[in-house]
């Protein structure tokens, strides 16, 4: 089985490269380019298409090229689009490349290993301003008085119009134009309102058709909040408190855990109590524990000497070195 398989892809190559041998021999022209190139341009989407490319075996790769209006009367030159170069795709995006209202020339051709097909453009060129704007789909949601509306397609450069009025005869039609595609709009209880929504463009004077009516009430759906939106509330608001002790809770650990080293505890000097140390201050007035002492001071020697004089002797054992002192000054 496996060498019937193995047998089968060589036979599979053998014969592609003598048919690309033998293509290469009679000339490109071979190789037929693509056909039915055209645009489709929806929505500011374009798309370019062409039809495929038959052989007998191999597979067929395609490239592309645009041309815009400074590229085609200044520089003469094509500028290739890497996203569709070598693809085996029959379409490409070139929403991108396209970016100016300007008219464009594309081209397409076919390559099957070396040999490559002649280049087929536009049988016209093509400008943007041409797209084509599909009838949007419009959805009404919504509970109570309050309504979303939700229109398709609505992206850069395409806005929409919400037509809506009162189904009752003589009504008014209001509008509103959005640049988005969710508009909120309050109904009156009671009141059966209708909505149409219509795309356009404004810079190209472009509009859709409109869309089908949907016409709803404020009725319709009641304004009382469901059991299931209660107790979905009532659930998140528990688990949101829950998680707010839980978390306080572990802070609060944390804090306690680590305060030592953030907060380091630092002993306080040691102050004596001086109340118990009393001390006894005496009184200026208080004279009464006092020990005095006469004392007489004699200013001359002369007084001491006759003080020494009428002392016995026994008494005076220094007056005889006061008497020395005093005849050696004398």
């Amino acid at each position: 089985m496996v060498l019937r398989q193995f047998l089968n892809a060589m036979g599979h190559v053998v014969f592609t490269s003598i048919f690309i041998a033998s293509a290469s021999g009679r000339g490109l022209e071979k190789l037929p380019k693509p056909k039915n190139v055209f645009v489709n341009s929806t929505n500011m989407r374009h798309i370019l298409r062409w039809s495929p490319v038959r052989v007998p075996v191999g597979e067929i790769s395609y490239s592309v090229q645009f041309q815009g209006e400074f590229e085609r009367n200044h520089k003469k030159t094509w500028v290739a689009i890497s996203e569709c170069s070598g693809m085996t795709e029959t379409s490409c995006d070139v929403t991108m490349d396209i970016s100016s209202d300007v008219d464009y020339d594309l081209k397409v051709r076919a390559q099957l290993g070396n040999i490559t097909s002649k280049w087929a453009n536009l049988s016209k060129l093509f400008n943007r301003k041409e797209t084509n704007l599909t009838t949007p789909s419009l959805t009404v949601k919504g509970s109570g008085g309050l309504r979303a509306i939700n229109v398709s397609d609505v992206k850069k450069n395409i806005n929409a119009r919400i037509y809506y009025w009162e189904k009752a005869a003589d009504q008014q039609i209001m509008n509103t134009s959005i640049d988005q595609n969710l508009y909120s709009i309050v109904l009156q209880k009671g009141v059966l309102y209708c909505f149409q929504a219509q795309l356009f463009i404004s810079e190209y004077n472009k509009f859709s058709n409109h869309s089908d009516p949907v016409c709803e009430s404020a009725n319709d759906v009641p304004d009382t909040i469901s059991k299931e939106t209660l107790i979905t509330v009532s659930t998140v608001l528990l688990l949101g408190v829950f998680i707010l002790i839980v978390s306080l809770f572990l802070t609060w650990k944390i804090f306690c855990q680590t305060q030592s080293a953030w907060l380091p505890k630092i002993s306080t000097p040691y102050i004596p109590n001086f109340d118990s140390h009393r001390v006894d201050v005496m009184s200026e007035e208080d004279h009464s524990h006092e020990y005095c002492h006469v004392v007489q001071v004699l200013l001359q020697s002369e007084p001491l000497l006759s003080q020494c004089q009428a002392l016995p002797r026994e008494e005076s054992p220094h007056c005889k070195q006061i008497q020395t002192a005093g005849q050696s000054t004398s």
